[in-house]
């Protein structure tokens, strides 16, 4: 069996070094190259001001003007991009609740009256299931077609004839011949070819370069599935009408995802934005070097690496599904959801018997087996019940005492 290659699982109990000294995950080397221009320029209008007769200090009440406007247009910017990195961690985990569900109800609700022939469908069911989920993190990253290692082998069996929708293997023949063309350099006309730019980069009125919505079309044959449990009488109406309320609760996430992906933050705005921070940040050593003399070099330096780190940062996060640092987890959310799912299916279906006629369950609290408990009469069951309560009340009076002292 190939071994398929797992994302390292956040851990919160392994040491990580403190914040205030981590390099990886900080925006401070994109932040960097931009402070030292404007400490440059901090650094000549200090030599001037102090060795020559050139004076080019002005007046610092320019300071709290753009500094209150900046201030402004920051937090704004900021609370935006999280806003939509939040959003983005909230649906996946209502997509990560519809999948439960579904899987659920998939693997306990439907009948097996077929034996093998439905746990091979149900099984195939679910992985269709952890397909969407990986299927779903692969479009939000403009990856195309299925020839990925962590999805090919979820979806195969899929042979599409829907209009518009190629087979895949079409698409991965397309995908193979596109990487074979970038190895060899061969130019083409054809927009895919292109660098890819990122969804909230692109100009309007560029085409999406995703052009096959790959986790649609799963739930096709999930919703499939579903009426054919419905035909043959496997499941009730109200089973059914649960499971297809799951499955409308993946396609209503796939629609937020593209609502994120597709709808930044306004560019006038974001260009806007970062040409105040320009301003401001070289504006700075002209206003302080006639109070800071010398000093003004270090301060311009840490409030020009702080804001423009601050403005960076929101445009990092505004699309939270890519390979960046502070992006969403989202190869450890597919692997936590693929451990579930092979977890509940690598075991049969719970049957009442297994778990409450056996010699481990003490439904009173007694010396009593659920095994025993079986032969009691109606009588000595009430009893039984009886005798648990006014223990659970005698207790919880003690416990009343003994905190009141």
């Amino acid at each position: 069996m190939v071994k398929r290659n797992q994302p390292k699982v956040y851990d919160p109990y392994v040491y990580h070094k403190p914040h205030s000294i981590r390099w990886k995950g900080s925006v401070l080397p994109r932040v960097l190259p931009s402070t030292l221009v404007v400490t440059i320029v901090a650094v000549i209008v200090t030599v001037l001001y102090e060795k020559t007769d050139v004076k080019l200090g002005i007046d610092s009440t320019f300071i709290p003007i753009l500094g209150f406007v900046v201030g402004l247009l920051l937090t704004y910017r900021t609370n935006t991009a999280y806003d939509r990195y939040w959003e983005g961690r909230r649906f996946w985990s209502v997509l990560v609740v519809a999948i439960r569900n579904l899987t659920r109800t998939i693997w306990i609700n439907v009948k097996e009256d077929e034996g093998t022939k439905d746990i091979l469908e149900k099984k195939t069911a679910i992985n269709l299931l952890l397909g969407f989920a990986v299927a779903t993190k692969h479009y939000l990253r403009e990856e195309e077609g299925s020839n990925h290692e962590d999805l090919k082998y979820l979806i195969s069996n899929i042979k599409s004839s829907l209009p518009g929708f190629a087979p895949i293997e079409d698409q991965d023949l397309t995908e193979n011949k596109i990487r074979e063309n970038l190895k060899l350099g061969r130019q083409s006309s054809l927009k895919m070819f292109k660098p890819k730019v990122k969804p909230h980069q692109r100009r309007k009125g560029t085409p999406i370069p995703v052009s096959h919505n790959l986790p649609l079309e799963i739930t096709l044959y999930l919703s499939s599935y579903i009426d054919t449990l419905a035909q043959k009488k496997k499941t009730d109406v109200p089973t059914t009408n649960s499971m297809y309320a799951a499955l409308n609760t993946m396609v209503d996430c796939l629609t937020q995802f593209e609502r994120i992906l597709r709808s930044p933050i306004p560019l006038a705005y974001s260009i806007h934005l970062k040409q105040t921070v320009w301003i401001y940040c070289l504006s700075l050593p002209f206003q302080l070097i006639k109070n800071l003399h010398y000093i003004t070099i270090p301060v311009v330096f840490l409030a020009s690496m702080i804001l423009m780190g601050i403005e960076l940062i929101g445009g990092e996060i505004e699309n939270p599904f890519g390979y960046d640092e502070n992006d969403l987890e989202l190869d450890s959310f597919c692997f936590l959801i693929k451990r579930e799912l092979d977890k509940i299916t690598s075991n049969p279906r719970p049957t009442v018997e297994s778990w409450v006629y056996n010699q481990n369950n003490y439904p009173f609290g007694d010396d009593v087996t659920g095994t025993e408990a079986r032969k009691l009469s109606i009588d000595d069951v009430r009893s039984k019940l009886s005798s648990s309560s006014s223990n659970n009340d005698g207790n919880k009076s003690s416990l009343d005492i003994s905190v009141q002292q």
